[in-house]
C-alpha cells in the first residue's frame, strides 16, 4: 500500500530531558538504518500514535524532517511503551529502500468455515500465525488471509504453498510449513497444552521488521538506541 507520512522535527533533548519531552506533547523518535546517518526527531504525540495504529510495522512511512530536502522512507522498528500508563515513551524508524526488497513478517489470518468443524468433532488449529514475506517496501501486505474452507475432513492441513499472496509477494517460510490444520478436539486441547507444533513443523518465531535484511539484500545488523527513558 502507498507510504504513509510523518512530518519531524530534529531533536535536542537527550536522556532523562526525554520525560519533560513528552510531559509537552511530544514523542521522541529515532531513524537509522543503511544509506544515510542515524536522526534524532520528535513529532507531536497523537499524530504518532495515529500514524502507529495505521501503519503497524508492515506499512511504510515516508520521515519529512522540517527544514530537510526530500523525504526517508522507513519501517516501524521499535516502539516502547510504558508498561503503567501505556504512554508510547520512543519510536524506532528502520530506513529502508523503495526499490529493494525486504523480509518481513506479516500477520496470517484464517477466514471462511472449514467443513470439518460441522457437528463438533473437529476443531481448526492455526499453527502459522505469522508469515515472513519477501517484498517491494510499498508492497508488503497488511495481512495474509488464509482460506480454510478446504479443510473438510479431520486431518486436514492448510500449507504454506495454498496460500494465494499478492503479486511481487513472496513467502520466505517452507512451503510445507502447516498454517492451520482439522484436528478432533481432544487433539488440539492436546497440541495447546504442550505448545502447539512448532517442532514438527519447524516453524520459526517472529522478530520484529526484517527490514535491514532487504536493505541490503542481505542480512545486516542495524544498530539503534535504547527505547528507555535514558536513550535518546
Amino acid at each position: 500500500m502507498p507510504a504513509l507520512s510523518l512530518e519531524t522535527t530534529p531533536r535536542t533533548s537527550l536522556g532523562r530531558k526525554n520525560k519533560a519531552l513528552r510531559r509537552s506533547g511530544l514523542t521522541p523518535l529515532h531513524l537509522y538504518g543503511p544509506g544515510g546517518d542515524p536522526l534524532i526527531l520528535q513529532a507531536p504525540s497523537p499524530i504518532v500514535r495515529k500514524l502507529l495504529v495505521t501503519a503497524g510495522k508492515t506499512t511504510a512511512v515516508n520521515i519529512v524532517v522540517e527544514g530537510t530536502d526530500g523525504e526517508e522512507l522507513s519501517f516501524v522498528r521499535d516502539v516502547a511503551v510504558h508498561p503503567v500508563t501505556g504512554e508510547i515513551q520512543h519510536v524506532d524508524f528502520l530506513r529502508i529502500h523503495a526499490d529493494r526488497k525486504v523480509q518481513i513478517p506479516v500477520e496470517v489470518s484464517l477466514i471462511g468455515e472449514a467443513p470439518a468443524i460441522r457437528g463438533g468433532a473437529a476443531q481448526i488449529n492455526h499453527v502459522t500465525r505469522s508469515l515472513t514475506v519477501l517484498a517491494f517496501p510499498l508492497s508488503v501486505p497488511s495481512g495474509i488471509e488464509a482460506d480454510i474452507t478446504g479443510l473438510e475432513e479431520v486431518g486436514d492441513v492448510l500449507r504454506v504453498s495454498d496460500l494465494i499472496l499478492p503479486d511481487d509477494v513472496e513467502a520466505v517460510n517452507h512451503p510445507d510449513d502447516v498454517v492451520a490444520r482439522a484436528q478432533k478436539q481432544r487433539e488440539a486441547e492436546v497440541f495447546e497444552i504442550v505448545g502447539g507444533e512448532a517442532d514438527e513443523e519447524g516453524i520459526e518465531g517472529e522478530e520484529g521488521v526484517e527490514g535491514e535484511e532487504g536493505a541490503e539484500g542481505e542480512a545486516t545488523t542495524a544498530e539503534g538506541e535504547s527505547s528507555s527513558d535514558d536513550s535518546a
